[in-house]
């Protein structure tokens, strides 16, 4: 494996694998770990062919388009304005999602109650957020390598000690509760344009990356879910790392470090889509960026997992079925290389996954 395509690979690895993963252990702990592995497959196949196939309609392009462009391509301008919508909600809830853990992991620490400690640093960030300071957008590459390197540590300390009988539940009924989630966990594709830069002439390479790169996520989701349930069994909190017996210090700083900075980097470019697609007031475009998931903080009394389980389920389903639909049209054109292999096929078999995924997670929230 060339230089680039490795590069590539550890690009989308340290974008994908995110702080999500820290709902992992309690989901799967619930249904049981091996129907939380079967998830990861299902759901993980379905998100990389999404990944795959807008792969291939970009290097169909000459020029570069991220989802909303080929939305506004394929389906007009009533398709960028729906991708927007569902690309900005999806960001929303994950922000959301980040403040409570944020507050979770604060008040581990100071011993404070989490709804202050997360208002607490609400304030911080909204402050950074109106003045753009824009060095934290200098941290991501070593946000990553951070957050990799105290993953790692967590599967090889805890490794050891997984007892077995705590992951050997398997409930074929109850595979399509995690898939939110982990749909939240397996979206990447806003890397694509980044990652054809970094393969430059060798650009179609990029489908053996994605593939290489989504392969090493889903190991990673698997055995840092296997040495929490094996360790904890059903006793694990909804961000898995908060309270640890051990190491809990190390915990809270890595949801501090994980999420706190994609907190502020997703705030900002809420605001930017107000201010470029919307021609929003940039004080306004704040305002609404940082206060509206701020109030649903402090009176939707819902959890971490629940705004993720929404955000993937609504966020990343309808744009994985929108994606199916757009690749189904483009391959229609006169002159459309397919690069993905399998016919047709492939592209049903994930309409399928994210269709049932939303209409079962909708089910659920309205029970």
């Amino acid at each position: 494996m060339n230089s680039k395509i490795f590069i590539a690979i550890a690009l989308m690895v340290s974008t994908v694998a995110g702080a999500s993963i820290l709902g992992f252990p309690y989901v799967f702990s619930q249904v049981g770990f091996l129907t939380g592995v079967a998830t990861i497959i299902l759901v993980g196949i379905a998100a990389t062919l999404m990944t795959l196939y807008l792969a291939e309609m970009s290097l169909n392009e000459k020029k570069e388009h991220l989802i909303s462009g080929f939305a506004k391509k394929y389906f007009g301008k009533k398709g960028k304005i729906f991708t927007v919508i569902v690309e900005t909600f999806g960001i929303y809830t994950a922000i959301i999602a980040y403040l409570i853990a944020i507050g979770l992991a604060l008040s581990d620490i100071f011993n404070v109650d989490p709804l202050i400690m997360g208002s607490a640093f609400f304030v911080f960030a909204a402050t950074l957020i109106l003045f753009r300071f824009k060095r934290f957008n200098k941290l991501d590459t070593s946000v990553a390598i951070v957050k990799i390197a105290i993953l790692l540590f967590f599967i090889f300390v805890f490794f050891p000690t997984a007892r077995t009988e705590n992951v050997t539940q398997f409930n074929m009924s109850k595979v399509f509760i995690p898939f939110g989630i982990v749909l939240f966990s397996c979206l990447g594709y806003n890397v694509i344009p980044e990652m054809k830069k970094i393969l430059g002439k060798q650009k179609k390479k990029i489908i053996t990356a994605i593939v290489g790169a989504m392969a090493i996520v889903a190991t990673i989701y698997i055995l840092f879910s296997y040495v929490f349930v094996g360790n904890l069994g059903s006793h694990i909190g909804e961000v898995a790392v908060v309270g640890l017996p051990k190491f809990n210090l190390l915990g809270d700083l890595f949801v501090l470090i994980a999420m706190g900075v994609p907190f502020i980097a997703l705030s900002d470019a809420i605001k930017h889509i107000y201010v470029n697609d919307m021609g929003l007031d940039k004080r306004i475009s704040w305002f609404l960026s940082a206060f509206i998931p701020f109030l649903i903080y402090v009176y939707v009394k819902l959890g971490f997992i629940t705004f993720l389980q929404i955000s993937g389920t609504y966020a990343g389903g309808f744009l994985g079925l929108l994606t199916m639909l757009m690749v189904l049209k483009a391959r229609k054109r006169k002159g459309y290389k397919r690069i993905i292999r399998g016919g047709n096929l492939p592209i049903y078999f994930s309409i399928f996954i994210f269709a049932v995924g939303i209409l079962y997670q909708t089910l659920m929230l309205m029970m």
